[in-house]
């Protein structure tokens, strides 16, 4: 049965083309025709489909049909979407700019056949392009530092990901074409197995997923969870994950139905302390409960966000199945380590018991404390902590990062592929300056991310604070004849962990770094042999 919804005209969608025999610029072209002895134009326009974004081609003219009433311009032609295989009347309302409005028919369903060739051709591809667990560590390690064990439980997560979508897709294909010779009781259904990654910030929770992205050839989507809310108040429904999801697929459900989320800063929609002057926990436990059955695998009816259930009941939406998507999250959960210590502390009694301190009455403790107690979570904790117990028992995996030392800190300044280093150093080339950073300059910056206990996020606000002086002079310094030729960072351009330092240096002599590191080389050896005599 087909059913007829109208599209607003927001989907057009002008493209600068030039009307035959008008000689003026427009979106649409026009054929003049006779009918009955009288001449119409037909137009044709390349406009948006309203359900998919993709462009099509529109027809419709201003002859007159019965069925109609001879209302001219209405519904002349049947336009079909070739993407999402939609089937539009158009109804213009003017011409300049072009606006309307679409009427859907109804949808093409695809052919049994072309189902079967496209899920063979999608089998054969995840036959050739499987990524082994080794193979998806090794890009992982290429951006992100230290991290190991977190690194291991993706890297599986998503291989047994691909090995549950071709099991899937291999099973469907034998129960369509009836050559299961053994028939259903030998089929086995895979489950999935989420993620939860818990860390402390700077970490690399979110640069994993982000590297993630760029590996796999499944759709994969980043979502936030502090935009969450429950359904019918302001904010975000849990279904606007999926739509993402569905963009990043480009509309193919089948495809989105394939996919990766992961889901960042989880930590914040734990539950609120019980009290009186809150109300409803729409932010909290209220989306816990929304992400329940997503989590797990169910049918979601995803609205379209211009027209979604809020503003129209009966609009326009999408099914999907979220029972083959893989969900991963994480988050930073800040006192979480204070909670594990409580549970650890066991009772003890008689002369040499181990005497354990409450960690809530000491205030703040080191990252190391906190990485060893985040390794040996438990479900407990984080129930304890605010996720409800059904919420935690969808995610069997839980994986602790640890906080980074000084010497992977440096690493992170100078060892991954887009590490913070090249990318000063490359914006420095574009102005044609080097900059250069002595070994004891990388440490003292380590060294003051740790004291502010921020991680890798810290190093940034460190480097910009020793460039700003450098960014600001060098573009106006190159338009003279006395340019900057290198910018470097050393101790007193850093500081002490507690002092700021003078900024970097700029260099204007050619040949002046050479000369400086060579110093900086045999002050360097002297104080090696003053040491050893």
């Amino acid at each position: 049965m087909l059913s007829l919804v109208k599209h607003s005209g927001s989907a057009l969608r002008w493209r600068s083309k030039r009307a035959i025999g008008s000689g003026v610029a427009s979106a649409w072209w026009i054929c003049r025709q006779k009918w009955e002895g009288m001449e119409y134009d037909h137009i044709r326009a390349e406009v948006n489909c309203p359900r998919c974004s993709n462009q099509m081609p529109v027809l419709f003219s201003n002859r007159p049909l019965s069925i109609t009433a001879r209302e001219p311009g209405l519904y002349q032609a049947l336009n079909l979407c070739r993407n999402c295989r939609t089937a539009f009347y158009f109804r213009p309302f003017k011409l300049l700019p072009l606006e309307g409005h679409f009427v859907e028919v109804g949808r093409i369903p695809v052919d049994q056949h072309q189902q079967v060739a496209g899920k063979l051709e999608t089998q054969s591809q995840l036959q050739l392009h499987l990524p082994t667990p080794k193979e998806i560590c090794a890009r992982l390690d290429d951006f992100v530092i230290a991290q190991h064990k977190a690194k291991k439980v993706l890297s599986v997560a998503v291989y047994n990901h691909y090995k549950r979508i071709y099991h899937s897709s291999k099973s469907k294909l034998n129960q369509a074409s009836d050559n299961d010779a053994n028939g259903a009781n030998d089929f086995v259904e895979l489950d999935k197995s989420n993620v939860l990654l818990i860390g402390p910030t700077g970490s690399g929770k979110t640069l994993l997923a982000k590297t993630l992205a760029r590996i796999v050839n499944v759709p994969f989507v980043i979502a936030d969870a502090t935009s969450l809310t429950q359904a019918g108040y302001v904010g975000e429904d849990v279904e606007s994950i999926l739509y993402k999801l569905l963009v990043e697929a480009q509309f193919d459900v089948e495809a989105a139905q394939r996919g990766i989320v992961y889901i960042d800063e989880v930590d914040k929609i734990t539950k609120k302390a019980e009290s009186s002057n809150i109300g409803r926990d729409v932010s909290g436990e209220g989306v816990q409960q929304a992400l329940l059955k997503m989590l797990e695998g169910t049918m979601v009816n995803v609205p379209i966000p211009d027209k979604g259930a809020r503003s129209y009941p009966h609009g326009d939406s999408f099914q999907i199945d979220t029972k083959d998507i893989l969900f991963i999250c994480g988050g930073a959960f800040i006192g979480l380590e204070k909670t594990i210590s409580e549970r650890r502390q066991d009772s003890s009694i008689g002369f040499g018991a181990p005497v354990r301190a409450n960690m809530r009455s000491i205030g703040l403790i080191t990252a190391a404390v906190t990485s060893s107690l985040l390794e040996s979570v438990e479900s407990d904790d984080l129930i304890a902590y605010g996720l409800i117990p059904e919420f935690i028992g969808r995610f069997p995996i839980l994986v602790g990062l640890s906080a980074l030392n000084e010497d992977e800190l440096i690493e992170v300044l100078m060892k991954p592929k887009n590490a913070l280093c090249k990318q000063y150093k490359k914006m420095f080339g574009m102005n044609g300056v080097e900059l250069h950073f002595t070994e004891n300059a990388l440490r003292l910056i380590s060294k003051k991310a740790m004291a502010k206990s921020t991680g890798a996020r810290g190093l940034r606000a460190i480097l910009e604070n020793i460039l700003m002086e450098a960014m600001f002079e060098i573009p106006d310094t190159k338009m003279e004849s006395h340019g900057v030729h290198a910018v470097l960072v050393d101790e007193e351009a850093v500081g002490s962990v507690d002092e700021t330092g003078c900024g970097a240096k700029i260099l204007y002599a050619d040949g002046e770094m050479e000369q400086f590191l060579t110093k900086k080389i045999v002050e360097g050896f002297a104080e090696c042999l003053k040491v050893n005599n």
